[in-house]
Formats: C-alpha cells, structure tokens, sequence
C-alpha cells in the first residue's frame, strides 16, 4: 500500500481529556506525540500524567505545547474535541494545517431523555465538515469513534478490537497502518469519507449499550 509520507510526529489537539491522553499513551510507543492545549499550562500537566503512566523510556516522546505549536510541528494532526470547537480550531489553524494529515475521531452526539443520539444527519459528517473547513478533503480521515477512551488510556494489552478507517489514498493508509501498529487493534477500510457518518453513529449507541447492559466498556470487534 503506497503511503504520502512517514509520520514521525503527531499533534493531539485538545488532547488534555481522555481521548488525547489515551492516543498519546498508544502512539508514544513508535512516535513523537505532542498534547496541544489552549493553555500551555495545561498541556504540560496532561503531559506529565502521560509520561508517568508510560514510563521512563517513551517519556521523551511526549511534550505538551499550545495548539497552534502543535499543529505546526506534526505530519498528522488529531483533533481531540467536539464538533463546534473542532470546526473553530480547524478555521484558526488552517494555515497552520496545510498538507498535514488529518485525523477526525469527532463523534457528534446529543443527550435525548436518557439515550443518546446522534446530532449530525446521515448525509454528513463531522469529517466530511473538518475538511470542508479545512479545504483539503484528500487529507482527512476519519476513525477511533468506536475505542473506549479510558481503554486507550492505560498500559494494558488492547482486546483487539476493530477501528473502521474513512478516507482517500494514500492519507487512509497511512492511519491504517499506524493502527495496524497498535497491539490489539485490527484497521479495517471503511470506504471514502462521505461514509464516516456510520462509526460517528456507532458511538452513542455503544455508550447506550454500555448503560443499559451495564457493561464495563463497548466496542466493536469484526469477524
């Protein structure tokens, strides 16, 4: 499979919440990961709890800066918020953003009694509208809407579970192979972006599931 290019950093905007944190406990064992933040201060404490969870010898992979350093410095990007801030971010940072890859794990979701439900309509996405933003629909790609974030943000073995991968060649393949590259996690293809609405759907109802079958954590495995 042809890749654009190697990735030898990634930025984790946003990535003081669990999400953030759990990608960057993942990816630090084969890259450089940087936690972005609104706040430098912030970013550096995130990045600390990160450092003490993987130990010593990846903890010189992970460094915390401001949003905007992020972006600048990572061949792949993530966007670790909601939707509205996600779409504010890509606006202020898309010169920043150019000809870098980009990953959306952005699941819309709103609260409907006590479910949830999802907010966007199947004919969008919250992918389809970073890249609209963004004006680089090549480069994104949309995945990990289905992997619990507590289950990232940890040390222990990953139960190989099933990330589905939304995008164009070569930016697909490329987050595929990284994902292949986590223990426990199988990438399947998922086709081209406008197709990404199916896994930001499958997010409310794992945490449904979850709820109601009181299960520890949801995901998805296929066979």
């Amino acid at each position: 499979m042809p890749f654009e290019h190697s990735v030898r950093t990634i930025a984790l905007l946003g990535g003081t919440g669990n999400l953030g944190r759990g990608l960057a406990t993942r990816f630090s064992s084969r890259y450089h990961v940087i936690i972005g933040s609104r706040f430098r201060k912030k970013a550096e404490a995130a990045t600390e709890e990160v450092r003490q969870l993987v130990g010593r010898a990846r903890s010189k992979r992970i460094v915390g800066m401001l949003n905007r350093e992020a972006a600048q410095k990572a061949e792949l990007v993530v966007f670790c918020v909601k939707l509205e801030p996600a779409l504010r971010l890509a606006a202020r940072l898309k010169p920043k953003l150019k000809d870098k890859l980009i990953l959306s794990p952005v699941a819309p979701k709103r609260r409907k009694g006590k479910f949830y439900v999802p907010r966007l309509g199947p004919h969008t996405s919250a992918a389809l509208r970073l890249a609209r933003v963004l004006g680089q629909r090549s480069r994104v790609v949309a995945g990990f809407h289905t992997i619990p974030a507590p289950i990232l943000y940890s040390t222990k073995p990953l139960p190989d579970y099933s990330v589905v991968i939304y995008g164009e060649e070569p930016a697909k393949g490329t987050v595929m192979q990284m994902t292949n590259e986590m223990r426990g996690l199988q990438a399947l293809d998922g086709g081209p972006l406008e197709l990404s609405f199916l896994s930001e759907y499958a997010t409310p109802l794992l945490m449904n599931l979850k709820r109601l079958n009181k299960c520890g954590s949801c995901s998805v495995r296929y066979f």
